[in-house]
């Protein structure tokens, strides 16, 4: 099977080796044809390109399926597998999008894939789950946005009539946010292939999508779409969820997860996302390398949030909370909304959000008397003065210390049930 040690081997060795390529392919039954990945070393660059390769009259095909990294090997295994094996395995021979394109232009489901691939492979990964939710839907039942829009179209001609009864559906749910995420999306999906289209450093560049305008530019934005949450949760609702989470840790490989969000005050994707290269037990800190703002940022932890820690085994690719069907991706955002729901649906409680534990933990920690600034930084908030972006390079690490033993004593506090839900108000 073709791992990524393998791949940077493969692009060491290229210049040098003496090949004209180096292939690497991964197994399969017989029949169905491999995935292969070819790098070839040029006079001015190494390229590297998924095929399919398979036999027909005994003779050795091949049909490019895209680059590497746009297609990230978990990406083109599913390539593979869904759309060039089935084909193969029947006798057809199967076509790359090159061929796709010149016979009926670049589609609306090549334009939402090259997307979420960019933003996979160069600008946001985290973004890029949300992106393929939205506009190829999940992996487990493809279709999203590019289904609706109808998945063949030319991307040229759609227009915003195409676009709207699938938003106009979403809204009629109740849906208000994820219609506004939708229309988003869509709309950055255009713009990226027009202002890509004349890029030398983006592999989108070398496709000729045709693409002139946006269509979502006609469709109105929805502004309740964008409303700012103002729910946190009071001191005993906070409690109430914790200790319900305690007892759905055993059921539930997410409960722990919003227990230590709960915690720290941390963005949801930030914790899911955590490995065992995160946490310094010794130091008693979790540290990102990169986080949503571009930054580097660490936390000193409560004895609550190292006791949860503690508690739980990483999986054999290094995750603390992995996704349930694929073991080397972490859980997604769309999982703690299920573990909230159950909640509300199990105790009659108001509803509220993962996103609100930030603001609840911002809330709390003020009433345990932390300063707004030390709260700020421990949250990773971008601070926007002069001294901070470009002169201050203190990391505060003595007083975020300080800061987390006052809010673990205010923590179990609140567990211990000293605070009713006016906590707020007498502690002012």
């Amino acid at each position: 099977m073709i791992t990524e040690s393998q791949i940077k081997s493969a692009l060491r060795a290229a210049p040098t080796c003496g090949k004209k390529s180096i292939e690497l392919k991964d197994g399969g039954s017989r029949g169905e044809g491999r995935l292969a990945l070819i790098v070839r070393a040029g006079e001015s660059r190494i390229t590297t390109e998924w095929y399919a390769v398979y036999y027909r009259g005994g003779k050795r095909t091949t049909t490019k399926m895209g680059s590497y990294p746009t297609y990230g090997i978990a990406d083109a295994r599913k390539l593979f597998r869904e759309e060039y094996a089935p084909k193969i395995s029947s006798g057809e021979n199967p076509t790359g999008p090159r061929s796709r394109a010149n016979k009926i232009g670049v589609t609306v489901l090549d334009l939402f894939q090259a997307y979420v691939a960019h933003l996979k492979a160069n600008a946001s990964p985290r973004s890029a789950v949300t992106a393929r939710f939205i506009l190829l839907g999940p992996p487990s039942r493809p279709g999203g946005a590019a289904r609706a829009i109808g998945e063949d179209m030319r991307a040229a001609d759609v227009r915003p009539a195409d676009i709207t009864p699938h938003l106009s559906e979403i809204h009629a749910r109740g849906c208000v946010a994820l219609a506004a995420d939708t229309r988003t999306y869509i709309s950055a999906a255009f713009a990226f292939v027009i202002k890509s289209a004349n890029s030398y450093t983006q592999p989108a560049g070398a496709t000729k999508w045709g693409i002139e305008t946006n269509p979502v530019a006609a469709i109105p934005a929805d502004p309740a779409g964008a409303r700012i949450g103002d729910r946190h949760l009071s001191p005993s609702e906070f409690r109430a969820f914790w200790r319900w989470l305690e007892r759905e840790d055993s059921n539930s490989a997410v409960a722990p997860a919003l227990r230590l969000i709960m915690a720290t005050g941390q963005r949801v994707t930030e914790i899911l996302e955590l490995t065992n290269t995160s946490y310094d037990r010794g130091e008693r800190m979790l540290d990102w390398r990169k986080t949503k703002n571009g930054r580097q940022h660490s936390i000193p932890l409560p004895t609550q949030a190292l006791s949860i820690l503690d508690g739980l085994v990483v999986n054999r690719h290094g995750l603390f909370f992995p996704h349930g069907r694929r073991p080397d991706e972490p859980a997604t955002i769309y999982s703690p909304p299920k573990v909230i729901y159950h909640y509300a649906e199990d105790t009659g409680a108001a509803p509220f959000t993962a996103r609100d534990f930030r603001r609840t933990w911002k809330t709390l920690t003020g009433a345990a008397g932390l300063s707004k600034d030390i709260r700020d930084r421990l949250q990773n908030h971008a601070r926007q003065d002069v001294s901070s972006r470009h002169y201050d390079r203190y990391e505060y690490l003595q007083e975020k210390r300080a800061a987390m033993a006052t809010w673990s004593a205010y923590l179990d506090r609140i567990l211990a049930g000293e605070f009713d839900k006016n906590a707020m108000k007498e502690a002012a």
